[in-house]
């Protein structure tokens, strides 16, 4: 059995999760009454929460299970409930989804018909559920990873990829997974940390390795649709598909998810804090959140601490693999 055997259906239950979700919630959204957002939004809030918190939890909840099969060493447990409530730059959940009510007041104050605002409300929601659902997912496989001392990673796409992530297919990094945009379909492979310049896995294992790979993968169509006509043939002539999506980069605003409107003073926004003061003197400042540090919250035990995003953790340990286990243990991440 190859790792695709795996990775691939890994992958594709988690996007299916996502979608589900998205489209439990939206249910509700169409229950909202355009003349009382506000209103509609404290009603179905609970329940809108609720659903998405729990798709959270199960997407982090198969990390465990995923990661034995990548490479079956036994590791400290993945907290599932650690992965929920928050997006992946600390935010609530709630706070993040009521975005979808000022998208949609916005695009009435400018003009926008009612109904078709309410449409641009619905698919920004979408939007946001799904990359939450599928940020807390992977958040949990990398944290597997890294109890498991795999902490180098390579990037895994499938068809359906945008040209942005099509010419990762295949590349490898170290501290960070990778960079992703909203409903991202990617995932992250962990591998050997004995440096992924000397992983040879990834064409064995099924997987795309390169963006040529992908590209060639894909029908005429396909590679029309995702590369654009113009781009496609450029590629198919012997360009290289990274310098010509890379010609238009603007096309697709890819970064980190949820950084696309950095904390802020705003209401519902994170704002940094100071944890510690570096060597030359200056605060050290970090994005943070306090979702889940009470008692009666899944990370109960630090009741007085602000809690640290995994992807904080990572920059803040370095290449110390001990000291990111020790951090992801601290904050709630493995047990």
């Amino acid at each position: 059995m190859s790792l695709s055997d795996f990775v691939l259906p890994h992958l594709k239950q988690r996007q299916a999760l996502a979608e589900r979700t998205a489209s439990r919630v939206l249910r509700s959204w169409r229950e909202f009454d355009l003349r009382d957002l506000d209103g509609s939004w404290l009603q179905h809030q609970p329940s809108m929460v609720a659903q998405v918190v729990a798709a959270q939890v199960a997407a982090a909840s198969t990390a465990d299970s995923y990661l034995r099969k990548v490479n079956g060493v036994s590791a400290p447990r993945v907290a599932a409930q650690s992965f929920s409530g928050v997006t992946l730059d600390g935010r609530e959940v709630g706070a993040q989804m009521y975005s979808a009510v000022t998208t949609t007041k916005r695009a009435i104050g400018v003009g926008m018909p009612a109904r078709e605002a309410f449409i641009v409300g619905a698919s920004f929601l979408a939007t946001v559920v799904g990359t939450m659902v599928s940020d807390m997912g992977r958040q949990a496989d990398l944290t597997a990873g890294v109890a498991r001392k795999m902490t180098r990673y390579i990037r895994v796409v499938q068809p359906g990829a945008c040209s942005r992530c099509a010419v990762l297919a295949g590349a490898g990094s170290a501290k960070d997974a990778y960079l992703r945009h909203p409903r991202c379909q990617c995932t992250a492979l962990p591998v050997p940390s004995d440096g992924i310049e000397n992983w040879t896995g990834i064409a064995d294992a099924g997987l795309y390795g390169s963006p040529q790979d992908y590209f060639d993968s894909l029908s005429r169509a396909e590679q029309d649709r995702t590369f654009t006509k113009a781009g496609a043939e450029a590629i198919r002539q012997g360009a290289d598909p990274v310098k010509v999506v890379n010609a238009r980069r603007g096309a697709y605003g890819i970064g980190y998810s949820g950084h696309y409107n950095p904390p802020s003073v705003r209401r519902g926004r994170l704002t940094p804090v100071t944890i510690g003061t570096r060597p030359d003197g200056s605060p050290l400042q970090v994005y943070a959140t306090t979702e889940g540090t009470t008692r009666r919250g899944s990370y109960g035990r630090r009741s007085s601490s602000v809690r640290l995003m995994p992807e904080q953790i990572a920059v803040m340990a370095g290449g110390d693999t001990d000291r990111w286990i020790e951090l992801l243990t601290k904050y709630g991440y493995l047990y």
